[in-house]
């Protein structure tokens, strides 16, 4: 994907979250049963960083085991949500495509339902250094991503299909999906993930991983029946 392509993309991204933020906070309330199951990867007054945080709806689940903070999101009516929700813990307006973290700052990194966002190879590898730039060593990256394989966005693969071969691909790969947010006419990019394309962004020399497996409603199922993937790796 080209380099100005995949900005533009990361544009329409943060716009689209823009016009529907309000909708999006109500749809955020609750807490998913998968968090339960992070739960033992983070240690009591662990430092965390939540990339992609929304509303901070994830600092109220980490709230037992007294976590130092910080939710960084590039929509800033979701964070005034957050603050007001959560005046103890910290935010911050940032994008996680542009952002430098502190080198070995953080215990745990959470990515939930945000990197499906991030276009094209580089700037996906680009994230993933960065990520594990802010770990301290042994520290655990909790990072999840909607299945996209599902039938209700079969019609949009499809279409993601079509443009990529009548672009020869510069204008992304063919599962590079656009998909509306309920009658929002502004459709919101995703990557699709396969199971084995995700797991390869992970390099042995750099990362272990401790647990890869696929949600239902927060039951673990096989992939092709899942909603989403969960992926829990450890920095070396």
């Amino acid at each position: 994907m080209q380099k100005d392509f995949s900005k533009t993309i990361a544009e329409k991204v943060k716009a689209s979250y823009s016009q529907f933020a309000g909708e999006f906070d109500q749809t955020r309330r609750q807490q998913w049963p998968e968090f339960d199951h992070f739960f033992a990867y983070i240690r009591k007054h662990a430092k965390v960083l939540d990339l992609g945080c929304g509303n901070g709806r994830l600092y109220d689940f980490l709230r037992p085991k007294e976590v130092t903070y910080l939710g960084i999101d590039h929509n800033s009516h979701l964070l005034d949500l957050a603050r007001k929700n959560f005046p103890e813990a910290k935010f911050q307006l940032d994008d996680i495509m542009d952002l430098d973290l502190e080198e070995e700052a953080f215990d745990n990194v959470f990515c939930v339902a945000a990197f499906h966002h991030v276009p094209g190879k580089k700037m996906r590898k680009k994230v993933l250094d960065n990520i594990h730039h802010g770990l301290k060593p042994d520290g655990i990256l909790i990072l999840t991503v909607w299945n996209l394989f599902q039938l209700k966005y079969m019609g949009a693969l499809l279409k993601a299909v079509l443009r990529a071969v009548i672009s020869l691909g510069f204008r992304g790969s063919w599962n590079d999906l656009w998909i509306k947010w309920g009658n929002y006419p502004l459709k919101r990019y995703y990557h699709a993930f396969r199971p084995t394309e995700l797991m390869a962004l992970f390099s042995q020399k750099s990362w272990e991983v401790e647990e890869f497996y696929f949600t239902r409603k927060g039951k673990r199922v096989r992939w092709f029946r899942s909603f989403n993937f969960v992926l829990i790796v450890r920095k070396k």
